[in-house]
């Protein structure tokens, strides 16, 4: 990710020299909004955001493997919790608590726009 991150400064550094654009050594805020773009942690949120919702509720691709894997929160009564998924409570290891699939699950329940 820092190596991504590392890539992504060089060319906002590069593109602020050839266009021209001021901005305070280190810090890229401005040449991000002045090129359109977004930053690769903003980006790899959103697509943890859409990326469930079109892939298990729209079912824009079809991969039983993938669903098989998923844990839907099916409630029997109706309580104030709404999150679409259930998520293992016990995660022994960082990496277990961030595999891909856990953390689109995690961040599509904090997310109340989501609605499923």
């Amino acid at each position: 990710m820092n190596q991504l991150e590392r890539v992504q400064r060089k060319f906002l550094s590069f593109g602020a020299y050839l266009l021209n654009i001021e901005h305070r050594p280190h810090v890229y805020d401005i040449v991000i909004d002045r090129l359109g773009l977004h930053s690769l942690a903003d980006r790899r949120i959103t697509i943890n955001k859409v990326f469930p919702s079109q892939t298990y509720i729209n079912g824009s691709i079809d991969c039983p493997e993938l669903l098989s894997k998923v844990n839907f929160k099916i409630l029997c009564v109706s309580v104030r919790s709404s999150y679409p998924f259930s998520i293992p409570a016990l995660c022994t290891t960082n990496y277990s608590c961030n595999k891909p699939l856990n953390r689109m699950m995690r961040i599509s329940n904090e997310d109340p726009s989501l609605s499923f």
